[in-house]
């Protein structure tokens, strides 16, 4: 599969039991989840971590990018009245090099960049100003976001001002099985 991201509605069978878990600060995991994404990605893959997080209003969220994993997911808990017209995620390409992913082998050839340390002299994910917002997905209760890790992405701005009314969501760092 050589998709960016994929967006599934409806994903676990019974949310509320996860939409509780992070209620109850505790990160609640189960091979449901392994077996949709290897099934939606097609192939097998392995969940190395899971967070809960939850974003109140003004919480800015930077612009990253993750290369120790190969996709992540995140699953929208909020319940639905406090979720509508909300939006989550969203996607960047760098203005100044057009990238919309953490260089790979040939951008960094093409820029001459030797390191990392050159590398990060040329992205400042704290400057939105540097950066476009090319794509982004609205928050729905029990939709699971999959995309690249290295694609440059940020969760979202947050809202609500209490854990209830928030934005919920589980976060995976997911590799091949």
């Amino acid at each position: 599969m050589n998709q960016k991201f994929v967006i599934v509605d409806d994903f676990y069978d019974i949310a509320h039991v996860y939409h509780k878990s992070i209620l109850e600060n505790n990160v609640l995991i189960t091979d449901e989840a392994t077996q949709k994404l290897s099934y939606i990605l097609g192939c097998p893959v392995k969940v190395v971590e899971v967070f809960n997080e939850v974003r109140s209003e003004n919480s800015d969220n930077l612009i990253t990018a993750n290369t120790a994993f190969k996709w992540v997911a995140v699953i929208y808990l909020t319940m639905p009245p406090d979720a509508i017209g909300k939006k989550g995620l969203s996607f960047y390409s760098h203005k100044k090099t057009e990238l919309d992913s953490f260089p790979n082998e040939y951008a960094c050839q093409v820029n001459g960049w030797q390191n990392m340390e050159d590398i990060n002299a040329s992205f400042n994910p704290n400057d939105k100003e540097d950066w476009e917002e090319y794509g982004s997905v609205f928050v729905k209760y029990n939709r699971c976001v999959i995309f690249r890790a290295d694609h440059w992405h940020s969760y979202g701005n947050g809202f609500g001002n209490q854990i209830n009314n928030s934005m919920m969501y589980q976060k995976l760092l997911i590799t091949d099985g």
